[in-house]
């Protein structure tokens, strides 16, 4: 990698970095728009910038508490695009053996010459040279008498998210939740049975291994496949014939609760971008059938994108609020995945870490429970109602439930063991309620779902 496109990996990076943590933007949008304004970045390169955002930001913690050891200042008065550079530096020096330390320095600052703060260039240098040297000891928070700030540095994570799991779980499952959320994820591959494979392959994992090299494995979770890397989608055919979508099995696992047969009208009332109506299709629901709504058009834009590309045609697409858009409709079941945190995807978001706060949790909640008691008129007596989340925090999960049981006695929950493969049952509670964290040796996402019949109005 030469000098400038070195810099320039580098420079695009801190902005990113900067963008994420000032503007308050998931780091995948902001990359996305970074590279549109770079067409001529190689594959190579923006795999580069990748691993420096979303490195930095799983340890962001750890790059702070590094940094606040090295200077005679606070690290918060920095400019942030100097704070950010001094963090992708480090991250590289520790966590990216394959780049040489002295390019690490070099290249960093000039990178941050090019996001325009060169009077910062001599700070980063030398601050990074020292860094470098790995030679300076800096004592660790005590894990007994200072559990909260050891974990939170240790593993980089916010304190108030430490201090929060380490009451409410075993110490084995706070430690497991923490460890893992730091691994970068695999993906999972939903084969769509409607669309035939090209060539007349009849495996999805044979195909992949034969045009793209890809090593994959079957899931217990029928039509599900483990990938080591993402297919390269815009060169396979398969893929361009809607003969899988990518779902994490978490995901998918949890809009097996649903269910329906193929005469049950369905509602998928927060659709967007659509892997789960493309599921509940592909299981046997008949389009016409299924009704979708989402508030957001930029996403239902994808939604109907995805639906183009695997023949879905003949559903019903709603925009806006579904509890407004559904007003006097009647439907047998209803899949509800809430507007929610996200807590239980961290590891593939880690930027939430930093983003995320306590009153996002409560408000999350208060939302989801506008939806809840909305959707209940919509279901029909005997029809279900299916609440699904990506987090497993209680305001967002059980609490949420148990607070719409009290208030809608109309509804029970289901046991839904019968309606998912045994392997995944040990993710039933006692409760008949599927509770995944994240940080799991299934190496799921976080999850929560449970089925709500109804029995009278």
């Amino acid at each position: 990698m030469s000098t400038r496109s070195g810099s320039l990996t580098r420079a695009i990076a801190i902005d990113a970095l900067t963008h994420v943590l000032t503007r308050n933007i998931h780091s995948d949008v902001a990359l996305e728009k970074l590279f549109a304004s770079h067409p001529n970045l190689r594959s190579l390169d923006k795999a580069f910038i990748y691993e420096m955002v979303f490195g930095s930001l799983r340890w962001l913690a750890k790059m702070d508490w590094i940094m606040s050891h090295m200077l005679d200042r606070s690290f918060s008065s920095l400019d942030p695009r100097v704070a950010n550079a001094l963090r992708i530096g480090t991250y590289q020096i520790y966590y990216m053996d394959r780049v040489p330390e002295r390019a690490a320095v070099s290249e960093t600052v000039e990178a941050i010459k090019q996001v325009g703060v060169p009077n910062a260039a001599s700070l980063v240098n030398a601050i990074l040279r020292r860094v470098a040297k790995k030679s300076e000891y800096f004592p660790k928070p005590d894990k007994v008498t200072q559990a909260v700030e050891y974990y939170s540095m240790h593993h980089s994570f916010p304190q108030w998210m430490v201090e929060r799991w380490y009451k409410q779980l075993t110490l084995e499952r706070f430690e497991y939740l923490l460890a893992n959320n730091n691994r970068i994820p695999k993906n999972s591959l939903r084969q769509i049975t409607r669309n035939e494979l090209p060539n007349s392959e009849k495996d999805l994992a044979t195909y992949l291994l034969k045009t793209q090299s890809i090593e994959s494995s079957w899931r217990p979770l029928p039509g599900t496949l483990r990938i080591e890397t993402l297919p390269k989608f815009n060169e396979c055919e398969a893929f361009n014939k809607g003969c899988y979508i990518v779902q994490d099995e978490a995901a998918q696992l949890a809009t097996c609760l649903v269910q329906p047969s193929p005469t049950d009208q369905c509602l998928d009332a927060c659709a967007a971008p659509g892997g789960k109506s493309i599921y509940l299709w592909d299981s046997g629901l008949e389009a016409q059938n299924l009704t979708v709504c989402d508030f957001a058009q930029k996403r239902l834009k994808i939604l109907r994108e995805n639906f183009t590309r695997v023949g879905l045609e003949g559903a019903q697409i709603l925009h806006g609020d579904a509890v407004e858009q559904c007003i006097g409709k009647k439907f047998n079941k209803i899949l509800l995945d809430a507007p929610c945190s996200a807590m239980g995807v961290i590891r593939r978001h880690p930027e939430i870490k930093w983003l995320r706060t306590l009153s996002d949790i409560q408000n999350c909640a208060m939302e989801q429970a506008r939806l809840l008691d909305g959707l209940a008129k919509n279901v029909t007596v005997g029809g279900e109602l299916i609440y699904i989340v990506c987090s497993f925090e209680i305001e967002e999960t059980t609490q949420q439930i148990s607070q719409f049981l009290e208030k809608h006695p109309e509804f029970e929950k289901i046991n839904p063991s019968d309606r998912i493969h045994d392997f995944y049952k040990k993710y039933v509670t006692r409760e008949n309620e599927l509770l995944i964290y994240s940080g799991n040796p299934d190496d799921l996402d976080g999850f929560f779902g449970v089925v709500l019949k109804k029995n009278n109005e």
